[in-house]
């Protein structure tokens, strides 16, 4: 499979889990701690997914440092966008504010792994930031 194919399982399994996340937020459980029993549960599932495909565990110390900085931001992310799903009056207007996180990614890209962007990628970008902040006032 390419990568779009794969793209819209995760679009489907991250709408899915955004809306169990206000489900659960409607129900009284915290932000915290519903992030912390996820965190628990990836755990398990991914240390599962290891040892059932024998996945050979190589890491160095630059990569451990990287890991250590992805864990602290997905720590973040994941906090700031549970609160703002929680507390959206439509789960869908958090996740269009956060999924703005296109265009931060698009650009340092462009910079950092001097990956393509053109002027129709750039009018795109555009084009999300307006949609984004129609959908969020």
């Amino acid at each position: 499979m390419n990568w779009f194919i794969f793209a819209i399982f995760a679009l489907l399994a991250f709408s899915g889990m955004v809306l169990t996340f206000k489900k659960i937020t409607l129900l009284g459980v915290s932000p915290v701690v519903l992030m912390l029993f996820v965190a628990i549960f990836l755990t398990v599932f991914y240390a599962l997914h290891v040892l059932i495909t024998k996945t050979p565990i190589k890491i160095n110390g630059a990569s451990l440092g990287w890991l250590l900085l992805a864990g602290v931001l997905s720590y973040l992310g994941n906090l700031f966008y549970i609160k703002s799903i929680a507390l959206a009056p439509n789960p869908g207007y958090a996740v269009t504010v956060a999924g703005l996180q296109l265009a931060v990614i698009a650009v340092a890209s462009f910079f950092l792994f001097q990956s393509e962007f053109t002027l129709i990628k750039g009018a795109g970008i555009v084009l999300a930031i307006i949609a984004g902040v129609l959908l969020a006032i």
